[in-house]
């Protein structure tokens, strides 16, 4: 009875490690992960280690993987039967046609095309298959451990494509601080152009990317065992907060699910101040002054309290021979407000 007891609690253990409940928030989708990238800390999870198919939210991996594995993205590659017979959103490659990899690589990301997923690869690799072997390569040096690739799109064949929520963010922060990669998933809609001028117009699947509160860059996924899935980041008054869904039901839920995310993170900023800034009425302008005439100055830009505050305040607290936990309490703030 008593190694009963004790596996119960081990299970208990492992399901809050892929949970991180926030007050009023709830999310309908099988699998979320929010973070925040300007503390690196979780601020919420839902099955976020679950192992689930990506749909095309891997192609922001399959575009790293080319990325890194390629000098000259300008190179034109040709485009075979197998790339050009993809399906089933594609942007309608033909068979010995040219095209460059950079623009190959944009297809992607913009218009998620499966066809240009699988040129990229057998550009880059030979083959598809070998691609797949040198994405999950790429996972792994970014740290993602529980993500295994079949091909280049993220279509269901070859079976046993999974990542999880966790392993997806690490590919879009990667992404994130490519320029290049980073400003294809800004953009609207652009012309894909064969070497011989062939011209085909390739529009962006990302709801929020205009028209939202917030401007929201990321990648859209679908397949019927994925069901619907969105990896995407936004920037608001100084912070970055990246979100991963996966195995929403609909488009309807997904984008619901999205929206509410950035909406729950952006608009209770206030409530990352420690309690005794709020109820003592400190503001962050305040404390960011008394730190820079104790010597302590927070990166310029930061709009809450994120991970500089938190460091400058720690600095203090050593300086000062306090307790070194990086929250403004009555102790530190008695001493730091005299500055």
């Amino acid at each position: 009875m008593k190694d009963l007891f004790n596996v119960s609690l081990l299970l208990f253990a492992l399901i809050l490690g892929c949970l991180t409940p926030s007050f009023g928030e709830s999310y309908n989708a099988a699998s979320v992960a929010i973070l925040d990238a300007n503390t690196g800390t979780y601020l919420y999870r839902k099955n976020s280690r679950t192992a689930r198919a990506p749909a095309s939210t891997i192609k922001v991996l399959t575009a790293l993987t080319a990325w890194y594995q390629v000098v000259d993205k300008t190179q034109y590659t040709t485009i075979s039967k197998h790339a050009s017979s993809m399906q089933p959103t594609k942007a309608g490659l033909r068979p010995g046609e040219q095209y460059r990899l950079i623009d190959l690589i944009k297809a992607c990301l913009v218009g998620s095309c499966n066809d240009a997923a699988a040129a990229v690869g057998e550009a880059v690799s030979g083959s598809e298959s070998k691609f797949a072997q040198a994405m999950k390569t790429q996972a792994k040096r970014l740290g993602a451990t529980r993500t295994v690739t079949t091909n280049a799109s993220g279509l269901p064949s070859p079976s046993g494509m999974v990542s999880t929520c966790e392993d997806s963010l690490l590919f879009i922060r990667a992404l994130r601080k490519v320029p290049e990669l980073n400003k294809m998933m800004g953009v609207s809609s652009f012309k894909l152009l064969s070497r011989k001028g062939r011209s085909m117009t390739i529009s962006n699947h990302n709801r929020l990317l205009k028209g939202f509160t917030y401007s929201v860059r990321g990648k859209t996924g679908y397949t019927r065992l994925a069901r619907h899935c969105f990896l995407s980041w936004a920037e608001y008054k100084g912070r970055t907060v990246y979100v991963s869904i996966l195995g929403a039901a609909n488009r309807d839920r997904l984008w619901s699910d999205v929206r509410n995310s950035y909406i729950n993170q952006f608009q209770k900023s206030q409530s990352y101040f420690p309690s005794y800034m709020k109820k003592n009425n400190i503001s962050l302008a305040t404390l960011h002054a008394a730190l820079k005439r104790a010597g302590c100055a927070v990166a310029a830009g930061e709009k809450y309290y994120g991970l500089s505050t938190k460091e400058q305040v720690k600095r203090f607290q050593r300086i000062k021979k306090l307790t070194v936990d990086g929250i403004i309490g009555p102790q530190t703030w008695g001493i730091l407000k005299k500055f």
